[in-house]
């Protein structure tokens, strides 16, 4: 597999108030880094800004997903049925077949 690290330091400033952000070395899939890049290019960002962008995007929405009260469980049964279709005669013939070997 290949895997790429990303290194990204930056310092923002807000008014008087400084905030540091700290080295985070990742390792990810080449392709994941590409549409990485590629997303960074498109916006206009860098690859450290973009990342940063996009982690604290999934944070909200994981973060939004709790305070509803939203489970994995719930979102995976959504809108989903289970298609049953019932035998056919030949189906349960063969599975009489098979029980009555095992007696």
């Amino acid at each position: 597999m290949l895997t790429s690290c990303i290194n990204y330091m930056m310092i923002l400033f807000h008014g008087s108030v400084t905030m540091t952000t700290v080295v985070l070395n990742v390792k990810i899939d080449g392709e994941l880094k590409e549409k990485l890049r590629q997303y960074a290019e498109e916006n206009n960002e860098n690859l450290g800004t973009a990342t940063e962008k996009l982690l604290q995007l999934a944070f909200q929405v994981a973060e939004s997903a709790d305070e509803a009260g939203v489970s994995e469980e719930d979102i995976d049964s959504q809108h989903t049925e289970e298609e049953a279709s019932p035998l056919t005669p030949k189906e349960i013939k063969a599975l009489r077949k098979i029980l009555k070997k095992k007696k």
